[in-house]
């Protein structure tokens, strides 16, 4: 029995010392766009986003729900169900289904036009994990993009 729970304490400090800090999986770029779906009130658009994995192990991204907003209003909503395989070192591409409210696009689309950028930014959450362990995981994001309309 003795042997049992120093077994077990050895095991936990060996454990504990190959942990180490998890760096966070960034944002690379948008690396598609296609309109999926076009109506008056609701609007389909499929992104396809690449990301970079800075850890040294692969892992599997599920159950992310974000909004999306253009300088701070909600413009999108997204929830993707499919789990996504991270592998270690590496960039990935996520794609999304968003879904679109155009009344909240239109509301702002004269003051779009007088801007020469404009602020996008996600925020919502997902799960991480690896080997069936999954934490619970932030998502936040946000980059200007410059607009050229003319």
């Amino acid at each position: 029995m003795k042997l049992v729970k120093i077994f077990v304490a050895l095991l936990l400090v060996v454990m504990i010392s190959s942990c180490e800090k998890n760096q966070d999986i960034q944002f690379v770029r948008v690396a598609g766009l296609d309109l999926d779906e076009l109506g008056m009130s609701k609007s389909v658009v499929k992104l396809t986003l690449a990301y970079y994995n800075p850890n040294k192990y692969r892992l599997q991204l599920k159950d992310a729900n974000f909004d999306l907003f253009i300088d701070d209003t909600q413009v999108g909503h997204s929830i993707q169900d499919t789990t996504i395989a991270i592998p270690a070192r590496d960039t990935f591409y996520f794609p999304v289904k968003l879904e679109v409210n155009m009344a909240n696009v239109m509301k702002n689309a004269l003051g779009l036009l007088g801007n020469k950028e404009v602020t996008i930014k996600a925020t919502g959450n997902c799960k991480v994990g690896k080997a069936g362990i999954w934490v619970p995981f932030p998502i936040k994001c946000e980059t200007k993009q410059a607009l050229n309309f003319f």
